[in-house]
């Protein structure tokens, strides 16, 4: 969650996972209306904001590569997205592509990173914007509660992602079609055609991390680019394969690993400090000076216009940033609730004021339907000062919202000192030496969690595999800003 964006009042009132829905027409038709750069601007807002410096200008430069390469020299745009997210689409008008940072971590050359960019000019290529089947977003409450029902993953990781503004979804057909288009195309820009298929290896292996990371299966995991690209170990075989059976090329091919290394050293990783930061089940924002814990069994993610929030049981909900203007804190609490209640019968209790660490507070729930179960819909404010606030919203099965008091009662102000403890982490390429191991250099990451097992995903090296003397390898370290 930015600062810039908490400060002037443009977080949405909704709930995160359910910000498809409630953008739907209203940001749908500006975008439309728009001219083309205003329209890549807004939905590169949308998705956390443009990532300037050297890793946006390579990207730009091997895209063009790969553009020019399949036919759409000159007429594509590629941008590097300020997102940890693991996600890369091509959206219209025209052919605008865009890459999250997170997809750079987990890349080890360019002729990967070259597979991923092909295989997103080939939708625009083959015409798959034109192609695709027709789907309506849900709208309103409606989507809120047929998401929480349905204990939908798809509408908790990819709102505020590229489906606020109507990612695309491809069939499996178009999926391969793309794929093709890449592997044929990556010799003519300079590269071996298992670019693609090692790309899509690197994403499976992603996925396998964090599905261990969460101690969920592989499918209560994947990441946001495996989800709109069905990403299967029959679709990997088949790429390499493909690039197996294609004839001989003329000209040399680079994979060019030391290159793609290079490029990504000193390159943000995880959460931006501009965002704040999740740390398991805590978000801190040095910034703001804010910060609170989720119960443990929670999950939460931290998006450019909410940090949003999945518990046990089809728990949901988000927190967001907003100004009062002059209403009182209980008004802003009605509002919120009827906001996204929409039209929505519902029965909406009297707000509820309270203390919560020395900070005014109101507690507000409304009961609605779906598909036929009742569930409890609760905001709760806080008063910051000025005309500054900031809010949880959740969704529960009616009578479950006492699950969430944990977290309510967690929101505090920060400490500068514990603020300045909060670190931002980067890639740093290092050399392995004489007698260097993944279990000493993965020692050094700053990283939470398995480090050992973070450090193998990001550097395509299998368990007891050993480090050759000489090799570049990231690792992930401490930057105190």
């Amino acid at each position: 969650m930015t600062q810039s964006t908490t400060r002037v009042g443009r977080l949405l009132p909704v709930l995160a996972w359910a910000v498809a829905a409630a953008l739907g027409a209203t940001a749908q038709a500006q975008v439309r209306t728009a001219e083309p750069a205003q329209q890549q601007a807004a939905l590169a807002d949308s998705l956390g904001g443009v990532y300037v410096g050297p890793q946006a200008d390579y990207v730009r430069r091997i895209g063009e590569k790969m553009a020019t390469a399949g036919g759409l020299g000159g007429k594509c745009t590629f941008t590097l997205i300020n997102s940890e997210v693991i996600n890369a689409f091509a959206a219209p008008p025209g052919c605008s592509i865009f890459v999250t940072r997170g997809l750079l971590s987990i890349l080890n050359s360019e002729a990967e990173l070259a597979g991923v960019l092909g295989h997103e000019v080939g939708h625009v290529a083959r015409r798959h914007f034109a192609r695709q089947r027709n789907t309506q977003l849900l709208t309103g409450l409606a989507a809120v509660l047929v998401g929480a029902v349905a204990k939908s993953d798809q509408i908790g990781q990819l709102a505020g992602q590229a489906a606020q503004l109507g990612a695309l979804s491809y069939s499996r057909g178009q999926e391969y079609e793309s794929d093709t288009f890449a592997t044929q195309t990556l010799p003519s820009a300079g590269y071996p055609r298992e670019g693609i298929s090692n790309a899509l290896a690197a994403l499976q292996r992603q996925d396998a991390y964090a599905a261990a990371a969460m101690g969920a299966t592989p499918s209560n995991a994947t990441p946001v680019w495996a989800r709109t690209h069905p990403l299967t170990t029959t679709r990997i075989q088949r790429a390499a394969t493909e690039a197996g059976k294609a004839g001989p090329v003329t000209g040399p091919l680079a994979i060019n690993e030391a290159a793609y290394l290079s490029q990504m050293d000193g390159l943000l990783y995880g959460d931006d400090p501009a965002q704040g930061f999740v740390r398991g089940t805590a978000f801190l924002h040095p910034d703001l000076r804010i910060a609170f814990d989720a119960p443990r069994g929670f999950r939460l993610t931290n998006g450019a216009s909410a940090v949003s929030i999945s518990g046990p049981g089809g728990l949901r909900g988000d927190f967001t940033g907003a100004r009062l203007g002059s209403v009182r804190l209980e008004d802003h609490a009605g509002q919120a609730l009827r906001t996204i209640l929409g039209q929505a019968a519902a029965e909406i209790g009297p707000p509820q004021r309270t203390t919560i660490n020395g900070l005014d507070a109101v507690a507000q729930t409304a009961r609605a339907t779906s598909q036929g179960q009742p569930v409890d819909l609760t905001v709760v404010a806080y008063a910051m000062g000025g005309d500054s606030a900031y809010r949880f919203t959740v969704l529960a099965p009616a009578g479950q919202t006492a699950a969430f008091d944990p977290l309510f009662k967690s929101f505090r102000r920060i400490s500068d000192g514990e603020a300045g403890r909060i670190p931002a982490l980067r890639i740093q390429v290092v050399t392995a030496r004489r007698g260097d191991t993944s279990e000493g250099l993965a020692a050094r990451m700053a990283s939470s969690g398995d480090k050992l097992s973070l450090f193998r995903m990001i550097n395509n090296l299998a368990p007891g595999e050993a480090l050759a003397p000489g090799r570049q390898v990231k690792l992930v370290v401490d930057q105190r800003r």
